[in-house]
């Protein structure tokens, strides 16, 4: 199963080969070999998430220390790719990513210091992690004259409202007075409105009021005076009769 995976392998036939390892697998579950060639497939795929964690069981579980020297140049491999598609997206991560690539990279020169791939590619990631460093200065340094634009432009919009606010409520500004008697509130339509009076009607009342007070006759006052004018003219009969004669009946 794995020398028939392996050819399927150097044909291109990366999900074919995939299937081969499988088998292999289950038949032999502890070996490694099948399971580095299935994590070549998926890096061939381009399904790093799982190639990454195929070459980690390889690393940590084989004691061929060729094969780990293998397994984590082919890691740093990974993780490089990965950094370089996330630097459109995430520089942060990408940054991260290149690192952890470089991480690896040492490990094999570790156990191989003569390997010249390895120390090639630690050179590669060093000069993109700067691009990227370089990158994130750029883009922080953008996000902060944005917010300095927008900061610029809201204390503007604030003494714009500041100046027409004062200059509707400073008194020592001439005001226009057809303005003012425009801004005066028209009557509600709705209210009871308080009667004209015509100059006719004005007229009249003010004839109707005399010039100076008058006391209007008082009719008890009348009817004594009237009473004392006519014992006056008792009294004066009463006078008169006594100088006539008055006739007798005895």
């Amino acid at each position: 199963m794995l020398q028939q995976g392996n050819r399927l392998y150097g044909d291109g036939q990366y999900t074919d080969a995939i299937n081969k390892y499988n088998k292999a697998l289950v038949e032999q579950p502890q070996a490694l070999e099948p399971k580095f060639n299935k994590a070549n497939g998926y890096y061939r795929m381009d399904d790093l998430g799982e190639a990454i964690d195929l070459y980690q069981e390889v690393a940590t579980g084989s004691k061929d220390m060729a094969l780990v020297a293998k397994a984590k140049y082919n890691l740093g491999n990974c993780f490089f790719q990965r950094g370089s598609k996330q630097r459109d997206s995430d520089l942060r991560k990408a940054l991260e990513d290149m690192r952890t690539s470089i991480t690896y990279w040492r490990q094999v020169l570790d156990i191989d210091p003569k390997n010249e791939k390895a120390a090639r590619n630690i050179e590669v990631a060093r000069l993109t992690i700067k691009d990227i460093l370089d990158q994130l200065k750029q883009q922080q340094k953008d996000q902060q004259n944005q917010k300095d634009q927008q900061k610029q432009q809201q204390q503007q919009d604030q003494k714009q409202q500041q100046n027409q606010s004062q200059s509707k409520q400073d008194p020592n500004q001439p005001q226009d007075p057809n303005q003012a008697k425009s801004a005066q509130p028209k009557p509600d339509p709705n209210q009871a409105q308080p009667k004209q009076q015509s100059a006719e009607d004005q007229q009249d009342k003010q004839q109707a009021q005399p010039q100076e007070q008058q006391v209007a006759p008082d009719a008890a006052a009348q009817e004594i005076i009237d009473r004392e004018q006519q014992q006056k003219k008792d009294r004066d009969a009463l006078q008169r009769a006594r100088y006539r004669e008055v006739d007798k009946d005895w």
